[in-house]
């Protein structure tokens, strides 16, 4: 599946280069990503509108939950965490389930996302509880699983997500440099099929080159890295 995938992200030509590798700094800066912009043409389009592709649909997980009495308190977001789910049978909607009947004991993070579209169980002013035992990770990220169902297709799946991660960041000034994988929090292989051996590389790269070219659709072509 993952080749299949990424057979698709190489026809687009793109040439990223490696990911400085991710270490966690006491100011809570990562490094810059490298990586070469795709050279496509921009479709101009209000977040609005792109929210709109992404199609979002709102499914808070209930206050008496476990996670949201515990483990969500107030936030202002700095940071996009991305992860993956790791679940091959489960696609946003069952996440959605299975986070509002408490299921997922302390867990909880801000969007699930498949080929279909982006199931948001919390409010953005509210922290999660998916990326480091509520260490910096959760108090100041916004939290995105990608499912990873079989029959679904993974490209569009990440396309999604880097819609929404580009509208995230327009709405709350978040620079690309912030955007990062669990894996910059914690050293977990997370989100594994963007990863290249359980590490940021040329996949990671790939995503985010994408997430700058939906930014700049948003922005007039401007970037905003640091």
């Amino acid at each position: 599946m993952i080749s299949r995938c990424f057979a698709w992200i190489l026809a687009l030509a793109i040439v990223p280069v490696l990911l400085v590798s991710c270490s966690q700094g006491p100011s809570l800066r990562p490094p810059l990503v490298s990586f070469k912009p795709q050279n496509i043409h921009l479709i101009p389009r209000t977040v609005s509108q792109m929210e709109r592709e992404v199609r979002i649909d709102r499914n808070y997980m209930p206050t008496s939950t476990r996670a949201r009495r515990y483990y969500s308190g107030p936030m202002s977001p700095r940071f996009i965490t991305i992860h993956s789910t790791a679940n091959p049978r489960g696609d946003a909607n069952s996440h959605a389930k299975y986070l509002n009947k408490g299921g997922s004991g302390s867990l909880c993070w801000h969007y699930t996302i498949d080929q279909y579209h982006a199931v948001q169980h919390l409010p953005l002013n509210r922290m999660g509880h998916h990326a480091d035992r509520s260490g910096p990770g959760d108090r100041y990220s916004i939290g995105i699983e990608m499912c990873e169902v079989r029959s679904h297709s993974c490209a569009k799946t990440y396309d999604r997500t880097a819609k929404l991660t580009a509208c995230l960041m327009t709405r709350y000034n978040i620079p690309l440099r912030n955007v990062v994988p669990h894996y910059y929090w914690t050293g977990k292989a997370c989100p594994g099929p963007l990863l290249d051996r359980k590490r940021p590389g040329f996949r990671w790269s790939w995503f985010i080159s994408r997430v700058d070219y939906y930014y700049r659709c948003l922005n007039g072509g401007r970037r905003h890295l640091s």
